[in-house]
């Protein structure tokens, strides 16, 4: 073999040796495409049940173009795979699109279509008007959400100016927002949107109304949980009660109702100042009890709501819940 033949025998063979040695990069492998694990699946629910919950399966006093307040189904979904006390629930603005027995189909403000129980809708009646001074239930127009608010000046009836009593009043809170309307009610005593005290264990704990029948409440408590209780375990506080410097009161801290008193009054924005044990904190007039001692009395049924197919019992017309007040108010332009 001639020297020049040689030479390149040797150049092969050393290449080869480099590139088994890891000398020489050599392309990898087209990368195999790799099956995304499927989700896993939603337990079926009865329709118009709130899975972990016993509620009873309700009718619903919204019409189809009615504005509502739901939490979105992916609320739901989750109390049913994960369980409703791992859930957080957020009430949104949505719209009636198809009432139902037992639940319905809605519309978000953003256009989703899906169905709800009916018991997690709240209706918000049209036509409504708030006066300065009234406390009204509605939804978070420069956000999103369920917001308790008081009327102040600068607004219109149908319209209003509001500041918002669920949130850091001095923080994101703290600037009034104007509410469109036909997205509002007044909030009365005793119905849907007022503050709940419900015993658990030696605690009174805090929550809002979205749902009633004579025997049961639903109620959006802490960190959005959702929660059923007995009637004659639960509270309504009242949003109309006046307070005054000295007040012994009850108020909450966290998720829980303590003893405090009350140092200052801010009627006009709906607030008042409470020394608790923690200190002493601004706390929503919705959210204050002169004290805990009518559990069962106090709920007044909507008018209309009545137990849908899988419910137990006659029709709840409007009336007493418990031992509360024998009819209601009538809403205001309603």
């Amino acid at each position: 073999m001639n020297m020049s033949r040689k030479i390149a025998v040797i150049g092969s063979l050393f290449a080869l040796s480099l590139a088994c040695a890891g000398g020489e990069e050599t392309p990898p492998p087209d990368p195999q495409p790799v099956a995304e694990p499927e989700p896993a699946p939603v337990p079926e629910t009865a329709p118009g049940k709130i899975p972990g919950l016993e509620f009873p399966v309700l009718k619903t006093t919204a019409a189809a173009g009615d504005f509502v307040l739901a939490p979105s189904r992916d609320f739901f979904d989750k109390a049913a795979t994960d369980g409703i006390e791992n859930a957080t629930f957020i009430f949104y603005g949505a719209t009636m699109v198809e009432p139902g027995e037992g639940e319905s189909k809605v519309k978000s403000l953003a256009g989703t279509e899906f169905t709800i129980p009916n018991s997690l809708i709240v209706h918000i009646d049209l036509k409504q008007t708030a006066e300065v001074g009234d406390i009204v239930l509605g939804h978070w127009e420069s956000g999103s959400g369920l917001q308790r608010a008081i009327v102040v000046a600068g607004g219109t009836p149908e319209e209003p100016k509001v500041k918002y009593l669920d949130l850091d009043p001095e923080g994101i809170g703290k600037d009034p927002d104007m509410w469109k309307a036909d997205r509002f009610v007044v909030v009365e005593p005793g119905r849907v949107g007022v503050t709940v005290g419900c015993k658990k264990d030696s605690s009174v704990e805090h929550g809002i109304l979205v749902s009633l029948t004579p025997k049961k409440v639903l109620v959006l408590g802490f960190a959005g949980r959702m929660s059923a209780h007995p009637v004659e375990e639960c509270q309504p506080v009242d949003p109309t009660v006046k307070f005054a410097v000295g007040d012994k009161v009850q108020a909450p801290f966290v998720s829980s109702f303590g003893a405090g008193e009350v140092t200052k009054v801010d009627a006009a924005n709906g607030r008042v100042m409470v020394k608790l044990d923690t200190g002493e904190k601004s706390v929503a007039v919705v959210d204050v009890a002169k004290a805990f001692d009518t559990f069962g009395e106090g709920f007044v049924a909507e008018r209309g709501i009545r137990e849908g197919k899988g419910g137990k019992g006659k029709a709840d017309g409007e009336g007493k819940a418990g031992k509360g007040e024998g009819k209601a108010k009538g809403k205001k332009g309603g």
